[in-house]
């Protein structure tokens, strides 16, 4: 990514509300910030940026979009999917916001839910690793 590429989305985002940009991408790495307080490109031995490698018996859950992490639905009190709590393919384990937007991240696979990897309430990237869907036939806590 050449200077005048950076240049030209910090203007572009400086006429935005949004906070924070991050661009990966092979061999490099771009976070603009709105307030030009941090701006930095980092170059990288071509390695994804996310690099969470999940066990044979995990499936990984990324987020399929940049935003803010939800685990419940906005106005209730009840998470999504706790930790421990078995799962469904295609059912619902957070939400994504992105301004009035809510995205949802679903379960790529039975098994069940690990630990947050993300706390929620952050803001994540696309492809970030957000929690590990156990696909053992037990979850841990009822295993010997």
């Amino acid at each position: 990514m050449q200077a005048q590429d950076i240049r030209q989305l910090a203007e572009w985002l400086a006429a935005t509300d949004i906070d924070v940009l991050e661009l990966r991408g092979p061999g490099v790495e771009v976070t603009i910030h709105r307030d030009g307080a941090a701006m930095a490109s980092t170059e990288t031995a071509g390695a994804p940026a996310e690099a969470s490698p999940a066990a044979d018996d995990q499936a990984p859950v990324r987020s399929p979009s940049p935003g803010m992490l939800l685990d419940r639905i906005p106005g209730r009190a009840a998470p999504l999917c706790a930790p421990g709590a078995a799962v469904q393919a295609g059912s619902l384990l957070a939400l994504l916001q992105i301004g009035p937007l809510l995205l949802p991240v679903p379960a790529p696979c039975d098994g069940w839910a690990g630990d947050w990897l993300v706390a929620p309430g952050s803001i994540v990237g696309y492809g970030t690793h957000l929690l590990n869907i156990d696909i053992d036939i037990e979850p841990a806590a009822a295993r010997p």
